[in-house]
């Protein structure tokens, strides 16, 4: 397990794939504060994302993701995140990417398996293989 944060400006999901790249499987856990976010919804009738840009600034009430070895062999992040704003209302969904306002701060817990993801045409997503 590490605690690591990211400091203001960074944009999370490219901060975290490059400081992970060489971690083949774990969970990332975090929170902090955003400038702004684009979340998804996956439609599985359509198989394809709704997705929204939303300016903060906002908190991040709770960030999880995966982390596994892509269909390329790279090690790929799935991660989901819920905001929440001034007046207390929260989105949630996929979170595509985010920039920190003032600090994200996450904890690693690294997999002793290697895992590994696969794409399923009849979802039509990555998902891990068991």
């Amino acid at each position: 397990m590490k605690i690591f944060s990211l400091k203001k400006g960074e944009l999370v999901i490219k901060t975290l794939e490059d400081k992970l790249k060489d971690v083949p499987s774990g969970l990332v856990l975090g929170l902090g504060a955003l400038s702004w976010v684009r979340l998804k919804v996956y439609d599985l009738k359509k198989k394809e994302y709704n997705e929204i840009k939303v300016d903060g600034p906002m908190e991040l009430v709770s960030f999880t993701a995966t982390i596994a070895q892509t269909t390329e062999g790279k090690t790929g992040l799935h991660a989901h995140a819920v905001v929440s704003f001034n007046d207390f209302s929260t989105k949630g969904g996929h979170l595509e990417e985010a920039e920190v306002a003032a600090t994200f701060e996450a904890v690693i817990i690294k997999s002793e398996e290697k895992v590994q993801r696969y794409f399923d045409k009849d979802i039509g997503l990555n998902l891990i293989k068991s």
